[in-house]
């Protein structure tokens, strides 16, 4: 979904796609490439998942930097090489750089939510279940009701919502993780959320 997102969005036919939007061809490639946001929330939500009951380690940390050095100096030179780019001292120099801007760039972003985790579980781990499903009412509330209110204006940055990606993921790790299979068969995700927004029987309604 990613890959296929980057394919519609980064290589000029969006600029083909506006000319004529309603044609067979531009409403493929709308379809085709609007999945790109959905592949982000399902990696950092299994990200969430496992970690939520794992630790970061140094090692761990620097692996992941390292990775991202590789690939950026790796991609560049062969940018560089096949004339798609032309050398310069200061490109060179960021691509040692793992972390560039944290405003939309997915891998900086994510960098900086990975530093969050520990504190992100000492939260989530002392929490009390309810606590928990309100904390996820709260965010979901901010993020998405008011997001579709005219009069107000969400700015959306993705280390944010990666932490309430996160606070969702956990969420099911600790007290959904037997009803995990249930979301393969239909209905299994609306129990999930259902679940969440509700809470248990004996609590009150949340609105």
């Amino acid at each position: 979904m990613i890959v296929a997102h980057h394919y519609v969005v980064n290589s000029g036919l969006m600029d083909v796609m506006k000319e004529a939007p309603t044609s067979p061809n531009s409403i493929f490639f709308y379809l085709f490439g609007m999945w790109g946001k959905t592949g982000i929330n399902c990696f950092v939500m299994i990200t969430g998942y496992f970690m939520c009951k794992s630790n970061i380690t140094i090692r761990k940390f620097l692996k992941l930097v390292l990775e991202v050095i590789f690939y950026n100096v790796i991609i560049y030179l062969l940018f560089v090489s096949f004339g798609r780019s032309d050398f310069s001292f200061k490109e060179a120099f960021l691509c040692f750089l793992p972390i560039k801007s944290i405003s939309d760039g997915f891998v900086s972003c994510f960098i900086a939510f990975y530093l969050a985790i520990p504190f992100l579980n000492i939260l989530v781990r002392n929490m009390t279940k309810r606590q928990h499903q309100l904390l996820i009412c709260l965010c979901l509330f901010i993020y998405t009701f008011i997001g579709m209110i005219p009069i107000f204006k969400l700015s959306m940055n993705y280390v944010s919502w990666f932490c309430v990606l996160y606070f969702i993921a956990s969420y099911i790790r600790f007290y959904l993780d037997k009803n995990v299979n249930k979301a393969q068969k239909w209905g299994g995700v609306f129990n999930i959320i259902y679940h969440i927004m509700c809470g248990e029987c004996s609590y009150a309604p949340l609105y």
